[in-house]
Order: C-alpha cells, then structure tokens, then sequence
C-alpha cells in the first residue's frame, strides 16, 4: 500500500476510533492470525472481529489469505505496527463522541443560533 503519509496517518486514525479495531491490529502487528485466535486475544466474540476485520481489510490495513482451510490475518504495511508502537494521538475531531455529548453540542449550537435570531429581533424592534 503507498499512501502519502498524511492521508496514511488520517485513516489509520480513523481506524484507531475503535478499541476493537485497534486491539485486532495490535494482535496482527505480532504475527499472522486466523479469526478465532484474534477473537480469543482481544476478548470479543467471533462475529464482532470479523466484522471489523473486513473493514480494516477494506481500507487496506489488514490483508487475508486461505491456508489450511482457514483465513488468515496480516497487516498490510508494516508502518500500521510502527504508528500503533509510537502511539500518535488520535485527533479529536475523529473519535466517536458518546450521545449525551452529541446532544449537548447540538444544544449549544442551537443555543447560539436563537441569541443571535434575539439579538436581531431586538435591533428590528428598536428601529
């Protein structure tokens, strides 16, 4: 995979939004798995890692190959296993936020917008 580094760093971010993602490209960055050894290393159920392995797969972190009757696991380039052992922040503007927050930032968002209608309102009254 060549990506410019900064797209790189942008979605391997995106994919870090999740702990499950992030505890599967941990396991691979050891060595190649199939689905129930990464399922047993991270602590969720088979169908939950397959569901996010197929979409660090889509997004080209994770590459899968037929051996023996089983598909295994790698990463795909190597610098996953370097940003993931740097550690990088993750930007705020990509992690997920819990509802109750999403609803008060709708709220104060919506707080500004009626000031400012008041705010005109009143300059229209004094005229």
């Amino acid at each position: 995979m060549h990506v410019p580094p900064h797209l790189f760093d942008e979605i391997v971010h995106k994919a870090l939004a999740s702990d499950v993602r992030r505890g599967i490209l941990l396991s691979l960055a050891k060595k190649e798995k199939y689905l129930s050894e990464i399922a047993k290393e991270v602590g969720k159920k088979p169908q939950t890692v397959d569901f996010h392995l197929n979409m660090l797969e889509e997004i080209g972190l994770v590459q899968g190959s037929w051996k023996e009757g089983k598909k295994f696991y790698s990463l795909k380039d190597k610098k996953i296993a370097e940003f993931l052992v740097e550690r990088k922040p993750i930007p705020e503007e990509l992690m997920l936020k819990p509802p109750h927050e999403i609803i008060l930032d709708m709220w104060q968002d919506v707080k500004k917008r009626l000031d400012r209608i008041e705010s005109k309102i009143d300059r229209l009254s004094k005229k």
